[in-house]
């Protein structure tokens, strides 16, 4: 079942994520050189988070994703006023059907 429209209405913002690619031999990620485009809302609201490595780190704000997107948290965003964060988290909202909606975390 997809997404209600009447949900794209609050989601004024628009991120861009560009895949993982690969890692150097000094640890470098590279990232591809196109994107992908998501519709989202931006909430700023610091919190601790675990990472799937178990490390905890401080996570700026999310963007929840009007419906769902394929992202990871090797994965390079780009937010509307061009910054970079890192990826943090990344999950899904889920309703009685199924997947719903996308939420990334980034870090500040």
């Amino acid at each position: 079942m997809p997404v209600d429209p009447e949900f794209a209405e609050m989601m004024p913002h628009t991120v861009k994520v560009y895949s993982a690619a690969t890692v150097n031999k000094y640890g470098q990620q590279s990232f591809s050189g196109s994107f992908v485009s998501y519709q989202c809302r931006l909430i700023w609201d610091e919190r601790m988070v675990r990472k799937t490595d178990g490390r905890e780190v401080v996570e700026a704000g999310r963007a929840v994703v009007y419906g769902v997107a394929v992202v990871s948290v090797d994965d390079r965003i780009e937010l509307p006023d061009g910054s970079a964060p890192l990826v943090t988290t990344v999950g899904e909202l889920k309703d009685e059907v199924g997947d719903h909606h996308s939420v990334i975390g980034f870090g500040g």
